[in-house]
């Protein structure tokens, strides 16, 4: 990989990183715990209930993310950096700008 291409995978990456701290920070204020006392109907309960379990699973997802763009972060300007964990190939510089945080090649992750 070039240098004028590794730079650009660095602010990719580094970019992703800032959206989803933010993206974080977000849905942890819409995941807090009500207070009990609260004078809402049981629909808008259950409804803040509904939503808070899809912001949850959202956490977790951005958290996984923001893992392997670190890990990617962590091997820039390696020999590792931009190899397929399974296989061992390139993975394609489009899917890397595309997606940073991947792991597989096209190939591997089907």
């Amino acid at each position: 990989m070039e240098k004028t291409q590794e730079e650009e995978m660095r602010m990719k990456i580094l970019t992703k990183i800032s959206e989803i701290e933010t993206e974080l920070i977000t849905l942890r204020e819409h995941s807090a715990p009500e207070a009990l006392d609260s004078a809402i109907g049981r629909i808008s309960r259950m409804d803040f209930i509904n939503n808070r379990s899809i912001n949850e699973a959202q956490i977790k997802k951005n958290e996984a993310k923001l893992k392997g763009l670190n890990n990617w972060l962590g091997k820039l300007g390696t020999s590792g950096f931009g190899k397929c964990i399974r296989c061992g190939r390139e993975i394609n510089i489009n899917r890397l700008l595309f997606m940073p945080e991947s792991n597989h090649c096209i190939s591997c992750a089907k």
